[in-house]
């Protein structure tokens, strides 16, 4: 038995469906980046006695720079809708 198939329903294109917002891909480098940022921070964060004012401004800047980046790679994705915070 064989089936076929009209010429104009096998030329036509489906569209990409639309990804729920729980499944956005994130990059894993990016988010392994950000983590490990936001790890560290915490745990300087909690030093108290031995806290070093440097290095606890470095934390702080890796962290917003790895949240800057994955941010970045989220908007090349195309989750950012223009003119809703611009």
């Amino acid at each position: 038995m064989t089936c076929t198939l009209p010429d104009d329903l096998v030329d036509q294109l489906c569209p990409m469906p639309e990804a729920p917002p729980g499944c956005i891909g994130l990059d894993a480098t990016l988010g392994r980046r950000l983590a490990t940022a936001k790890a560290r921070l915490d745990r300087m964060e909690r030093e108290v006695v031995s806290r070093d004012l440097s290095a606890l401004a470095m934390a702080r800047v890796e962290f917003a720079l790895a949240a800057r980046a994955l941010a970045d790679d989220l908007i090349a994705r195309g989750l950012h809708t223009p003119g809703e915070s611009d």
